[in-house]
């Protein structure tokens, strides 16, 4: 929602999606079982940069979800609710419930109107350079009224309680150690889940924006001189739906689609500061981001 503050002249505001990536199935998944992606880090991206790894932008059931890595995460403890930054860690979000209780988490979650009502939950955990299996697995099946035999997505909307549900669960393996860690599980409205045919993948700078004038202007902690921007390289690799290996004909990729609403009060072009190159024979989508390519 745009609103009436003034902003200095040549700035990115925050949030950018520097990337969205997008692959479109042959179609649905009639019986979900698990989705998972390598995401692999290959340089190191700093404590104090908020970046965010979002390779899982699907849909199950008709219910919006997404998730992924973060370098300055948050939540409320499962101990007892106070609000906490928890720094790097996991999160996995889905929309239109808001009760805490079709959420499992040892760590964090969330429950908010702030982008829509959605449910999340989080956890800490220690990423930075390196190879990373990110991973959805169907789990336990919760008991209920069945969901409608031909139901709309809106007949599911906030049916915790009303109907049967099955846990999906978020895990994040380090390929290198081997160590699983699990960022927590989700509730999803119906006994059989059936994941929609588009997967979109984004990369994102929230909490500050970039400062692009030709002089250094000094203008706080809330900006980053866009000479200051991390570069981070990295791939997106080995897509498994159902354990099955899944190498897609074509991934499109768009810079700069996603961005603040009040972005086009600001007096300047959108330079695109990511580069993409997608190879269709191993499926390894390689990404650039932070270095200015063009006005």
């Amino acid at each position: 929602m745009k609103n009436q503050r003034s902003y200095p002249d040549s700035v990115i505001l925050a949030p950018l999606h520097f990337t969205n990536s997008f692959v479109t199935l042959d179609s649905s998944i009639d019986d979900f079982q698990s989705l998972s992606i390598d995401v692999e880090i290959l340089n190191d991206i700093p404590d104090d940069y908020a970046f965010y790894i979002s390779p899982f932008n699907i849909s199950l059931n008709g219910m919006p979800i997404y998730g992924g890595i973060q370098t300055h995460s948050d939540g409320y403890s499962v101990d007892d609710n106070t609000y906490q930054q928890i720094g790097r860690g996991g999160i996995f979000s889905r929309w239109y419930e808001r009760s805490k209780e079709a959420t499992r988490s040892t760590g964090y979650y969330n429950s908010s109107d702030g982008e829509g009502d959605f449910i999340s939950v989080r956890n800490k955990l220690n990423w930075n350079t390196g190879k990373y299996r990110l991973k959805l697995s169907k789990a336990e099946y919760i008991p209920g009224a069945p969901i409608p035999e031909q139901f709309t997505p809106k007949d599911l909307y906030f049916a915790w309680g009303d109907m049967e549900h099955t846990w999906v669960t978020y895990t994040v393996e380090n390929l290198e150690s081997k160590k699983i860690d699990t960022i927590g599980s989700m509730a999803f409205p119906g006994k059989k889940l059936t994941m929609g045919k588009s997967i979109v993948y984004f990369t994102e700078q929230y909490h500050k924006a970039f400062d692009f004038a030709n002089q250094d202007r000094k203008l706080g902690k809330d900006y980053i001189r866009y000479k200051d921007i991390p570069i981070i390289d990295m791939t997106l690799s080995n897509l498994k739906i159902n354990e099955k290996e899944l190498i897609p004909k074509e991934i499109k990729t768009y810079h700069n689609r996603t961005h603040h609403p009040d972005q086009d009060q600001i007096k300047m072009p959108m330079p695109v500061l990511s580069t993409d190159d997608y190879n269709p024979s191993t499926g390894v989508l390689t990404y650039r981001i932070g270095a200015l390519v063009k006005w």
